[in-house]
């Protein structure tokens, strides 16, 4: 199971990175050239916050369930944190995911309460640009695994 679902999030990761770069393009572009909140917008929109939860989902799994990594840390949490891969896994990744994860779902949130559709373009480009920029600081790695 545990291979199963890493390979899940590996494979759910790289949708995201498509579909991030792909919301955020539509959104600064929008923001920027003052163009009108289209149908496109709301679907990729809400279909980027699935995929996003479904991979906080799968991560959560990972974490608290199969992860060996992690529970070698919960063994002893002040060797893991002057162990950096270990400190990496048990903490700074979970967290920085989490925040991105909660970042996206805002953007989107506030997006669709927002009056004009500039702002609407411009909450969604803000947020998911954080957002992006925290998921590629703790990325495990750049490769397919």
């Amino acid at each position: 199971m545990y291979t199963a679902l890493l390979h899940s999030h590996n494979l759910i990761r790289w949708i995201l990175l498509i579909l991030l770069i792909f919301v955020l393009f539509r959104a600064w572009t929008g923001w920027l050239g003052k163009g009108s909140y289209q149908k496109i917008d709301k679907i990729t929109g809400g279909i980027l916050v699935g995929f996003t939860h479904l991979q906080l989902i799968v991560g959560l799994l990972l974490y608290f369930v199969y992860s060996q990594v992690t529970k070698a840390a919960f063994q002893d949490m002040g060797a893991a944190m002057k162990d950096p891969n270990l400190r990496f896994y048990a903490v700074e990744h979970i967290l920085t995911m989490i925040i991105a994860v909660v970042l996206i779902q805002l953007g989107r949130t506030f997006s669709k309460k927002a009056a004009t559709d500039i702002e609407k373009h411009k909450k969604v480009a803000i947020y998911t640009t954080i957002a992006l920029l925290l998921i590629l600081s703790r990325m495990p790695n750049w490769n397919l695994m």
